[in-house]
């Protein structure tokens, strides 16, 4: 585990350590939460590897899904279908 001080300028800001930024894979542009915890210790947890892990689940998971085999849908065709017939 790394440890570095950092000063926050006069915006608040505060620039990240190259190391820490290419350990993470953080470039320009990267998402982190900012998360406040009650002991007073601030998190950041870099967003954009989770949104990718998610979205590859997602991917995997939804790979074969179709809107027509899904049940909601088959059941609003069912409806459909009763209302057209009375």
């Amino acid at each position: 585990m790394s440890s570095r001080v950092v000063r926050l300028d006069q915006r608040g800001r505060l620039v990240l350590p190259r190391d820490v930024r290419e350990a993470m894979g953080l470039d320009e542009g990267s998402r982190l939460l900012v998360k406040l915890r009650d002991d007073g210790v601030i998190e950041l947890i870099p967003l954009d590897g989770l949104y990718e892990r998610v979205s590859s689940v997602f991917r995997k998971r939804l790979k074969d899904w179709r809107e027509e085999d899904h049940e909601a849908s088959k059941l609003l065709e069912e409806m459909v279908v009763k209302r057209g017939d009375s």
